[in-house]
């Protein structure tokens, strides 16, 4: 596979691996079987990459490696949907292509189920890393990138397992559902046109903005066993806000204009990581006209991933990167 082009963070990157010893081995063989038994694997060669396609857990996975690997690994994790069909739209194409591109593997799960799933999603997506770690040879660091619900998801499982994890990045993530929960309460008990003035969203769009919250609602309700004012406690155990001793970079990419997942949830997040001491390793970067994970924020989204890169490679990370050829 031919590069055409590498953005500058990227490249940094790649010449600092070459600068702490880079050598060249076999890539993995796409005839390996699995060594789990539940897990059923499909291949098929593309141009530039391999895809392998299985199951693991009871959820659908993808795993993508790019011809030429510079050795290190993303996983992405996607946002909420209470329609999720777990046969699509978990791989986030939109987000894995470019990065594939750069030399970067790619894996991702679909939870195996919709919804808030944050629980389960936690177990399937470190499950997934080990497993393909373990299989594939993964020489060099894995980052994480998480959109909306999964920001929510790759926050939690960076300050979990940061020996597996060598940083994350968060866009339009939640960050506490007790907050945002308390927000859709408010915003349900409003008028379409008090909504649509509060929001900025045109009066038509209401209702359908309106059945969204009342199925979050729902659907997190369901996921912490109760509502928050019999379950308080359940709705932290998710929360990154009170997860918050981070030991790895952290980068939040968020929109000004996101009424999704307002701004208000990352200043509560960067309060916490705060308190906690650990503010040298967060940053945060806001689009001012951006919306909830809309493409000015993807953009800037991938920009900033070349930083986080590099940055785990400047705090002194042990793991060093391989390129697999």
């Amino acid at each position: 596979m031919k590069i055409k082009r590498l953005s500058m963070p990227l490249v940094v990157v790649l010449m600092l691996s070459a600068i702490l010893g880079v050598q060249f081995v076999a890539a993995t063989s796409a005839s390996e079987t699995a060594s789990i038994s539940q897990m059923t694997h499909g291949y098929y060669s593309a141009a530039g990459y391999t895809e392998i396609t299985g199951t693991l857990g009871g959820a659908n996975f993808v795993i993508r490696i790019p011809d030429i690997w510079n050795g290190m690994l993303v996983v992405g994790c996607r946002g909420y949907s209470h329609v999720f069909d777990p046969n699509s739209q978990f791989a986030l194409d939109g987000i894995a292509f470019p990065l594939i591109s750069e030399g970067f593997a790619y894996a991702s799960s679909s939870y195996g189920e919709g919804e808030y799933c944050i629980q389960k999603a936690v177990i399937r997506i470190h499950q997934l890393t080990k497993y393909v770690v373990d299989n594939y040879n993964v020489p060099g660091k894995v980052f994480l990138i998480g959109t909306s619900m999964g920001g929510n998801l790759v926050l939690l499982l960076g300050e979990k397992y940061p020996d597996l994890y060598s940083g994350v990045l968060d866009i339009c993530g939640v960050k506490d559902l007790k907050s945002l929960y308390e927000g859709a309460q408010y915003v349900l008990s409003l008028t379409d046109e008090e909504i649509s003035a509060l929001l900025g969203i045109p009066l038509w769009a209401v209702p359908a903005y309106r059945v969204f919250v009342e199925s979050w609602l729902a659907d997190i309700q369901i996921e912490c066993g109760g509502t928050l004012q019999d379950r308080p406690q359940n709705y932290e155990k998710i929360s990154p806000t009170y997860h918050a001793d981070i030991t790895k970079p952290v980068i939040s990419v968020i929109g000004g204009m996101d009424f999704i997942v307002p701004p208000e949830q990352t200043e509560m997040y960067q309060d916490a990581v705060a308190l906690a001491g650990r503010s040298d390793l967060y940053r945060v970067y806001t689009v001012p006209l951006g919306g909830h994970c809309d493409l000015p924020v993807i953009v800037e989204a991938l920009y900033r991933f070349g930083e986080l890169v590099l940055w785990s490679f400047m705090i002194g990370d042990p793991v060093t990167c391989t390129i697999v050829a």
